[in-house]
């Protein structure tokens, strides 16, 4: 049985599998996104649980950064090499997902807790290249919709992960909510995998490391990706600072219960569920250009509004509209790179585009935690504004997109 699968290859992939692969993807990676969100609300308990301060909680979002930045070269590397064992490499990420929560929720002080959350993180991180790379290669001609798509199955899980957390923590404790989640974790897992199984995939690529390294080299020499790398960076860097520092903010100085957090951080990705296969689209149509550079700025206005608005209904507003930006830009993105790539580095040029937000601005939410203690928790939007506003000016006046690679 196992025979076959190697001779398989993306060319001999019919309809139906085609949309299977889709429907599994973009199921899979709501779920990833769900226990991911899931953390974001159960920061301020793990803070209050562990005695923690905002730098140490700063330095925790960034050892998490920097744990799957790393994870992203042997992730890709794995994707690229062992595409056959694309069903197994999805299935063991969800499932280590759950088995590393499971440890975070057990972790009795500071440095275990930092050494669970970037194993957690690793095991996520090896979900991206291989998912959006068997997109990439099977979707072709709408690349930017199909990776918008498994986009939008992640907003999905954020937007019921920090609801449904909330909701949890009601009734039982942040420990159990993160050890509750090996069980679905695991069975997921093994789910993803029968799923996957019998969907053709493309060809083992059969290089070398060596060889691996010097295609990745090739890579990075390419200056047009270079700048889609810096432009991923810079979007990482804002997302990771307000997303960190919102639900310390909600807690602490708006004084919300841990529901009304999960709620906020939900209200956060509603609109990137509809926003993102749109958005998508629209790069496929006008170009990946005309759509990341403005959105940039506008997510750079909304951290802004962030700084500015006042509890109730026009912050609730504020938090909808950055949410119809936060997602569909990671997809736009990694359509952008992966038009810039072809051949057998795809899963690679994933892995790049997530690892450019650790190279770039890995050390952000620490900086933020710094500030926030220094000054103010609400003072890291400005941060995060300052660098997706100037994110989205080098996107306007620099010369990157693919539109432009055809015409020269």
């Amino acid at each position: 049985m196992q025979q076959a699968v190697p001779d398989s290859t993306d060319d001999t992939i019919n309809s139906g599998q085609r949309q299977s692969l889709l429907v599994t993807t973009v199921t899979g990676h709501g779920l990833k996104h769900l226990f991911s969100a899931a953390i974001l609300v159960l920061l301020p308990e793990l803070k209050i649980g562990l005695g923690l301060t905002n730098t140490q909680i700063g330095t925790l979002a960034t050892v998490r950064s920097i744990a799957g930045g790393v994870a992203n070269l042997p992730a890709g590397f794995m994707a690229d090499r062992f595409a056959p064992q694309r069903a197994e490499i999805l299935g063991a990420s969800i499932a280590f997902v759950g088995v590393f929560a499971f440890m975070l929720g057990a972790s009795p002080n500071y440095w275990l807790a930092l050494f669970a959350m970037a194993l957690f993180t690793i095991a996520i991180t090896f979900w991206h290249p291989a998912a959006i790379s068997s997109l990439s290669r099977n979707f072709e001609n709408r690349r930017g919709f199909a990776i918008a798509l498994h986009g939008a199955g992640g907003s999905i899980g954020e937007a019921l992960g920090p609801a449904l957390t909330g909701l949890l923590l009601v009734y039982v404790g942040w420990r159990i909510v993160l050890q509750g989640m090996i069980v679905p974790g695991i069975l997921c897992g093994v789910l993803i995998w029968l799923l996957l199984r019998p969907i053709p995939t493309g060809e083992d690529s059969s290089s070398k490391i060596s060889e691996y390294l010097v295609s990745m080299i090739g890579l990075i020499r390419n200056g047009r990706l270079l700048l889609v790398l810096l432009f991923a960076g810079g979007f990482a860097g804002g997302q990771g600072t307000i997303m960190t520092f919102l639900p310390i903010y909600l807690r602490e100085d708006f004084g919300v219960s841990p529901l009304a957090v999960g709620l906020y951080l939900s209200l956060a990705h509603v609109g990137g569920i509809v926003s993102q296969p749109l958005l998508g689209l629209a790069s496929d149509r006008f170009g990946r250009k005309a759509i990341l550079a403005p959105s940039l700025g506008i997510l750079g206005l909304a951290a802004l509004g962030l700084y500015f608005a006042p509890q109730g209904i026009l912050f609730g507003l504020v938090v909808l509209i950055m949410g119809i930006f936060l997602f569909p830009l990671m997809a736009i993105l990694l359509a952008s790179a992966s038009d810039l790539v072809e051949g057998n580095m795809q899963a690679t040029t994933v892995s790049l585009v997530f690892g450019a937000g650790i190279v770039v601005s890995g050390f952000m939410p620490a900086i933020a935690g710094i500030i926030a203690d220094a000054v103010n928790v609400k003072a890291t939007f400005l941060l995060g504004f300052g660098v997706l506003v100037v994110t989205s000016l080098l996107a306007f006046v620099t010369r990157w997109d693919v539109t432009t690679v055809k015409d020269s």
